[in-house]
């Protein structure tokens, strides 16, 4: 078995090349999240806007407006072609996209076959769905529930059973006294599993009758088709569920907001329809509750005014996959993740010990059962799991965009990583969310990274995230095999029903003998509060005598641009250290520019020079630039005044002029930029804090905190004054032990008392070089490494006065 994973390519030379031309702005992007959303092309882009400007669109409900009505009829037979069907057997309706499609069939869908029977009828049918569904199908229950239906769950394993079963009971011609609904999905949007489409006739034929316990029911099959449509061909001459929901944007990146039931005609009857709006009745009686529905399917349930424009757009979104066509997309998509599962599978670090653990339930040998998504956790050599929220902050550095968490599928998530129900409600009380931060919960995993691939996905996609995973996560040298558990299943050639997401690789921890450093590493900062330094009387703290001192001061005047050093005193305000993060660039629609997406700021550096009264502006290239101190700009009605949202708060802040506007855009290369400075006026109900901050009024980093740091990473004496910007560091402590700063509650610098809010939470940004303006993976690995994923560095403080007062250079520093 070879040691090197070697990718076989689907498209020939030409179609590769047209699609590097239709994805130019890729270049440099890594985009590897597209069972979130794939991407549209240009041309798609171009044509669709040529359309548009081109041509007179009126609603298509007014009269006369022919030409939009013949369109949006071309395009429900665009859609039924696509899917190798027509209008004799389909209908499409248009939605708003998947998730609507279900909730019109949740809400209209007849269990029973009597209409005169109530809801709660004995006779009524039942609702099944699999484990590994969308949080839209699970929405369906509560809906069904009320109308009397049996909402019945199938586990993962127990579907497989079901259907594998020889057909004992099957469909009879005898009158069925009730109806019912199975739904799942074709491709799971977790793992990518691709499920039997067999499953459909079998529901249809009865195989879920016994099960249920209602041998005369009828069976309808509603297949969740938005993961699967995306890269793969649905023959519906083939394959005949009763209904199919879609979402255009999966498929092919725009319109956004648009999808489609498609429903079987001969299944239309059993769907209800109880509210209506415009467009979709007859008659209708204000004076009365009076109203006739329109007699056609798709008039009865596209209520109000379809998205016509979005519609309009769709044929040119056909139009690029017809090009390529989806058995051809299919394959791609497929070789894509058998490169990188296989690849991933391979990795070990320098003892043995697996990089990644996967989550799948096929071996990526057979394109009928396994879709193009990868997921999976990152592995320490330890055994521990490394936090998903960590990879993703390090992707973002190699400008890579994938999906981290549970992905809106709980029940393939909680499946894959064997989590029991208690366990789950047991975090949820202790304040885990879905879509929150919280990767880890007593270092397991809560959530999985995803990589999932398009049709215009290339191998370089695979070896950018390769090399993300070994730049940043494997203990070298990296071994490269194959497990000894994956040898023996390819020998004995047993690729039906594959799942081994439940291995334990784990190992004892490594453990570090720095006491300071360790302790730090194995406790939180609520449990180090319990140390005796935390029993010192802060109100006698000026009496005790301390070795360290305020060594640095530094402020950053206009948010994510450079450091001013302050080399003898400077003044504090109710805000925080005077000037700091007071100013901020923001463009023509109000956004604000950070080093996330510019990361030329740095070069941008603020000098304040006091008794000149200006901060004074330099950047390579260009003459300075000065700007007054005094708030001039107040009494001028020359400049306008803004207000801007920064990180969830409203600042109130005045524009600095058309002069200094032009000389930043100039600079940064980019137009239409303004600088605004923060406003004397607050808001009434504004937090207090710093408004341009991230966090907090204050950052204070101890010296030997970061040399015992950067000797981790560097050997270079000089990249200790240089990370300390990269901190974004206002306060530097010298002449303490390192990590002593993780257990003080209060901090007095000279006459100024402080309390200590935590230790400060590091993002990706801290990996942004200020010397050199450019993405570097470390410090970030190194943090989520040695200190246990706690993403955390630096404390975070609070001034506790607000009056008027001064840091000076050299003032001791008390601390509990």
């Amino acid at each position: 078995m070879e040691d090197i994973v070697k990718f076989t390519p689907v498209y020939d030379d030409a179609t590769a090349r047209l699609l590097a031309s239709e994805f130019t702005r890729l270049e440099g992007e890594c985009y590897v999240d597209h069972a979130g959303t794939t991407l549209y092309s240009e041309t798609q882009i171009k044509n669709a806007g040529a359309n548009l400007h081109g041509c007179l669109y009126g609603n298509p409900h007014s009269t006369g407006n022919s030409k939009t009505l013949d369109i949006i009829e071309r395009m429900r037979y665009r859609i039924l072609s696509h899917f190798n069907t027509n209008a004799d057997e389909y209908t499409v309706i248009f939605t708003s996209g998947a998730t609507a499609s279900l909730k019109i069939v949740a809400e209209g869908f007849r269990f029973t076959t009597d209409e005169k029977k109530i809801a709660t009828s004995p006779h009524s049918g039942s609702f099944v769905y699999v484990q590994d569904n969308h949080m839209s199908v699970l929405g369906m229950r509560d809906v069904i529930a009320v109308k009397g239906a049996d909402v019945i769950y199938l586990d993962h394993d127990q579907a497989f059973h079901i259907f594998n079963q020889p057909p004992t009971c099957r469909d009879s011609n005898e009158t069925k006294s009730s109806n019912s609904l199975f739904v799942y999905s074709a491709q799971c949007n977790f793992s990518g599993l691709k499920y039997p489409l067999k499953w459909i006739s079998d529901a249809h034929a009865g195989a879920l009758s016994v099960f249920v316990r209602k041998p005369s029911t009828r069976w309808y099959v509603l297949l969740d088709a938005a993961s699967f449509a995306a890269t793969n061909k649905l023959d519906l001459s083939v394959f005949k569920p009763d209904f199919v929901c879609l979402s255009f944007y999966k498929m092919f990146g725009y319109p956004t907001g648009i999808g489609a039931l498609l429903v079987k005609n001969t299944s239309s009857d059993v769907l209800d329809k109880t509210y209506y709006g415009g467009g979709t009745v007859d008659i209708a009686l204000s004076s009365e509750r009076f109203h006739r529905k329109r007699e056609i399917l798709y008039q009865r349930f596209e209520d109000g005014t379809v998205p016509f424009l979005s519609i309009v757009s769709l044929q040119y979104g056909f139009e690029i996959l017809s090009k390529l066509t989806m058995d051809r997309i299919s394959k791609h998509v497929f070789s894509l993740a058998k490169t990188l599962h296989h690849s991933l599978l391979i990795l070990h670090h320098c003892n043995g010990k697996p990089v990644v653990k996967l989550y799948s339930d096929s071996d990526y040998e057979d394109r009928r059962s396994q879709g193009g998504i990868v997921t999976f956790n990152v592995m320490r050599s330890n055994g521990e799991h490394v936090g998903y929220m960590k990879v993703l902050n390090m992707a973002a550095l190699f400008k890579i965009h994938l999906r981290t968490g549970c992905f809106c599928n709980p029940g393939a998530c909680q499946r894959h990583l064997s989590f029991s129900t208690k366990e789950i409600l047991k975090y949820y009380e202790a304040g885990y969310v879905c879509g929150g931060e919280t990767d880890l919960v007593n270092g397991k995993p809560i959530g999985a990274v995803r990589i999932s691939f398009g049709y215009m996905s290339t191998i370089k996609d695979v070896e950018t995230v390769l090399l993300m995973i070994t730049k940043c996560f494997i203990d070298e040298p990296c071994i490269r095999k194959f497990p000894e558990w994956w040898k023996k299943h390819k020998l004995s050639k047993n690729h039906e029903h594959f799942y081994h997401s439940d291995i334990d690789y784990s190992v004892p921890c490594i453990t570090n003998n720095e006491k300071n450093v360790n302790n730090f590493r194995n406790n939180s900062h609520n449990e180090n509060k319990n140390r005796i330094r935390s029993a010192i009387n802060f109100s006698k703290i000026n009496t005790q005598i301390n070795k360290c001192i305020l060594k640095r001061l530094f402020i950053y005047p206009i948010k994510s641009c450079g450091a001013h050093e302050i080399t003898d005193s400077w003044n504090l305000n109710s805000k925080g250290l005077e000037f700091d993060k007071e100013w901020m660039i923001i463009t023509s629609s109000g956004t604000c520019l950070t080093q996330k997406h510019h990361t030329n700021l740095y070069l941008l550096k603020p000098v304040i020079l006091r008794k000149q009264n200006i901060m004074r502006l330099t950047y390579p290239g260009r003459p300075t630039i000065d700007i007054p101190l005094e708030n001039v700009y107040e009494k001028s009605i020359e400049y306008s005044t803004h207000q801007n949202t920064v990180y969830e708060s409203k600042v109130q802040s005045i524009d600095c002029g058309s002069k200094v506007s032009e000389w930043l855009s100039l600079a940064l290369g980019k137009p239409n930029l303004k600088l605004i400075r923060r406003s004397r006026e607050r808001q009434k109900n504004e937090l207090n804090k710093a408004e341009l901050s991230n966090q907090t009024q204050y950052l204070a980093v101890n010296e030997a905190s970061m040399s015992w740091f950067i000797d981790k990473i560097s050997d270079d004496l000089d990249f200790l004054k240089d990370a300390m910007h990269q901190f974004k560091s206002n306060i530097i402590v010298g002449g303490c032990e390192a990590f002593d700063e993780m257990q003080w509650e209060h901090v007095r610098i000279g006459n100024n008392n402080f309390k200590v809010n935590g230790p400060c939470t590091k993002c990706q940004m801290i990996s942004l070089d200020q010397t050199i303006g450019e993405k570097t993976i470390e410090p970030l690995r190194t943090l989520t490494e040695e200190f246990h994923e706690k993403l955390r560095f630096g404390i975070c403080l609070t001034r506790l006065e607000k009056t008027q007062s001064t840091l000076k250079i050299g003032d001791y520093i008390y601390f509990s």
